[in-house]
């Protein structure tokens, strides 16, 4: 019982974390709590529910990729796991989509471009809660009852040290990213009046970021050493994201109406402060970054730990730097990516840090 209440708390305090962050991305119009709350709640029950056709649609596939697995036809299984992957995650984001879009439409706090972004990324952190507590749970029994490994200790290390933080960290950012791209295309077809085809384009693209993060790490299961890949992909979600959400916020009419009452010197002021504040972490966060991974590639090879774990270690830490810079190297007023390392003006919105 202790254990289960642990993994519930491993859990749910990151996501509740990130429900904040998530929150405070809308600066013009904060949504209602209350809407936030439910919508939480509603992608935390779709998670059973997207399980359910995940076993469905695992068990249509299972054997007959165990079949080309034991017969040596590789090309095959990888086939036939790619699809099984697919529509796995087409079946998450639609679940996702489904809870948020039936909430929202007509409600009248639905009314700006970011807003079904936030709405997406909400119900994607409730989703992500459920799903990594069952994580946690199946890492730690899985080792209690492996009767070749040690007990208790390891089942509580790999539980709460290792698998906790990393899906607290890259799954969640993964869901938050592949849904909030849903929700950007949510926004345009309720709001500008999209075409349905767009949407289900949106959604099509959630769900191939979704497999491409999801397949190199099922690879790696028939041998191929392909879960670098995965970070790449986590990435690119982000980036997406970001790029996204930028534009959301540029095109709310909020915005608009808070410039007209700023004034624009008051508005460039602002500005300038915010740009100084990214400039002010970028290089020490991102050396930092690479520090620490250098240190903990050195602290395993001392360790005399395989020789892949260096290696791995120092390449996670780099990517958590390019991350970091993907996310903070952004124009405070648009949210487009900076080019170059001092640069005097934004190449997207033009407007001016100096």
């Amino acid at each position: 019982m202790t254990v289960v209440l642990l993994a519930f708390v491993a859990a749910f305090v990151p996501a509740l974390l990130w429900l904040v962050f998530i929150y405070r991305r809308d600066r013009y119009e904060p949504e209602p709590k209350t809407l936030i709350a439910r919508l939480f709640l509603w992608g935390l029950a779709a998670g059973p529910w997207a399980s359910g056709m995940n076993i469905l649609i695992a068990h249509l596939f299972a054997p007959s990729i165990d079949s080309a697995q034991r017969e040596g036809a590789l090309f095959l299984a990888a086939i036939l796991l790619f699809a099984l992957v697919a529509l796995s995650a087409l079946n998450e984001e639609v679940m996702k989509y489904v809870v948020v879009s039936s909430r929202v439409r007509g409600d009248a706090a639905f009314n700006e471009p970011v807003d079904g972004m936030i709405y997406m990324s909400t119900a994607a952190i409730g989703f992500s809660a459920g799903e990594n507590v069952v994580y946690i749970l199946n890492t730690y029994f899985g080792l209690i009852a492996d009767s070749t490994r040690p007990g208790v200790p390891l089942a509580l290390i790999n539980a709460f040290l290792v698998t906790a933080p990393l899906r607290a960290l890259l799954s969640t950012i993964g869901h938050i990213t592949w849904s909030g791209i849903t929700g950007w295309f949510l926004s345009r077809h309720y709001l500008e009046k999209g075409s349905g085809r767009m949407l289900v384009g949106g959604i099509l693209l959630a769900a191939s970021f979704h497999t491409a993060y999801n397949f190199p790490l099922f690879l790696q299961e028939l041998g191929l050493a392909v879960g670098w890949i995965t970070w790449l992909v986590w990435i690119a979600g982000i980036e997406r994201y970001l790029t996204l959400l930028g534009r959301a916020l540029l095109a709310s009419p909020f915005r608009r109406a808070a410039l007209r009452a700023k004034g624009a010197a008051a508005e460039h002021a602002d500005v300038l402060r915010a740009y100084r504040s990214l400039r002010a972490r970028q290089l020490p966060v991102t050396v930092l970054l690479v520090g620490l991974g250098i240190v903990a590639a050195v602290a395993a090879a001392l360790a005399g730990l395989p020789q892949e774990v260096p290696y791995t270690s120092a390449f996670l830490f780099i990517l958590a730097a390019i991350a970091f810079s993907r996310f903070n190297w952004r124009c405070p007023f648009c949210g487009a990516h900076l080019n170059g390392l001092n640069p005097r003006i934004c190449t997207h919105c033009h407007v001016k840090f100096t």
